[in-house]
């Protein structure tokens, strides 16, 4: 709450109080927000071995760097074999990017069976496998990987961020409590709480402004962020931390603009 006040007081004194930021916040109060409760027991994620580039962002004095916005301390599960994936771009230039999609298997040259290109927006970037074409399989592992192509004629300048994803099956008693919500928010606290979370924040990213959906995605990733912390390695104080500012960001353009 004291947070709050203190984005409120740093609006009001750049620009007057309008409607639109009162029904934000009277939308955020109505919001009973779910906690993600990781799978237990939790997946390990091994270190990854498919790397093509470097960590960060192709400019060297943003703060912000490229970001999964999924779960490196376990691997995060789903339910469903064409998921919603999430990652966070700190460039304001538009980049070609590539979203790519790999087996988890032991093959030293691993061939991507997902490799889409796509045009880099600075904020949270999205991508859902259109039902169209053949999904994941359910009971297999994944590595999905985001590669943002600094300079295209020096592919070593490549950024690179990644992330596991689990495909399990839906059980008995989850269709039962899915079919009873009635909304996105429903079924995202559905999710988090049987710990999906490319689910339950599938159902709440991107869903432009509404208030109700934007402040359970920033309720996630404040749980993400504890989470990649609590496992005292340096690569999950180092991703809690961008999360943190991923959200810093993200609450200035919810109460500001």
């Amino acid at each position: 709450m004291k947070r709050i006040f203190q984005f409120l007081n740093h609006c009001l004194e750049n620009q007057p109080l309008t409607i639109v930021v009162v029904s934000i916040f009277l939308g955020m109060a109505t919001v009973a927000l779910a906690d993600y409760k990781p799978p237990d027991p939790p997946s390990r994620p091994k270190q990854p071995t498919i790397i093509s580039g470097t960590r960060g962002g192709c400019s060297k004095n943003g703060k912000t760097k490229l970001t999964t916005l999924a779960p490196d301390e376990h691997i995060g599960q789903t339910v469903s074999t064409h998921p919603t994936f999430a990652w966070f771009v700190p460039e304001a230039e538009s980049l070609t990017m590539k979203f790519q999609i790999y087996p988890d298997d032991v093959n030293e040259n691993p061939q991507p069976i997902q490799n889409i290109e796509l045009q880099t927006k600075p904020g949270i970037m999205t991508h859902s496998l259109s039902q169209d074409e053949l999904g994941l399989s359910v009971g297999q592992r994944y590595l999905w990987q985001v590669v943002i192509i600094c300079e295209p004629n020096h592919p070593s300048s490549a950024i690179v961020a990644e992330a596991y994803i689990d495909v399990v099956q839906e059980s008995p008693d989850l269709k039962i409590a899915l079919a009873a919500a009635t909304n996105p928010v429903d079924r995202a606290d559905i999710y988090a709480e049987r710990g999906f979370w490319y689910n339950a924040f599938g159902e709440v990213v991107g869903c432009g402004d509404d208030a109700r959906h934007r402040a359970l995605m920033r309720n996630f990733l404040t749980d993400l962020a504890k989470i990649e912390a609590s496992g005292k390695s340096k690569d999950g104080s180092q991703k809690s931390e961008r999360i943190q500012q991923i959200l810093d960001i993200e609450w200035k353009k919810l109460v500001c603009n």
